[in-house]
């Protein structure tokens, strides 16, 4: 264990009173509750980044799964005039 001196804001630390009196009853435990505070604090990046991984591995594995799932022997074009060609016929039949 390291003992320094460190300077914060004075409603940071009645915040840490605070949360020390709720927790340990006293304002002794100042040091145990900052200890907490600031090993939480580290840790968080770790957790956002091990969450973000798993995201990501989620949607590769989608568009892995996806890949190729829409065979088609045409171009984006082509396929958009076919369909616009069926329209049209299907709305000449009903003679719109």
């Amino acid at each position: 264990m390291v003992k320094t001196t460190l300077e914060i804001k004075d409603e940071t630390y009645r915040r840490l009173v605070e949360a020390s009196l709720r927790r340990y009853g006293n304002a002794r435990s100042i040091s145990k509750m900052a200890n907490e505070v600031i090993e939480a604090h580290l840790k968080e990046p770790e957790i956002e980044k091990a969450a973000a991984d798993d995201a990501i591995k989620k949607r590769m594995e989608i568009v892995r799964k996806s890949a190729g799932s829409w065979k088609i022997g045409e171009t984006g074009a082509e396929y958009v005039r076919n369909i616009r060609k069926e329209s049209e016929k299907r709305l000449k039949r009903m003679g719109l």
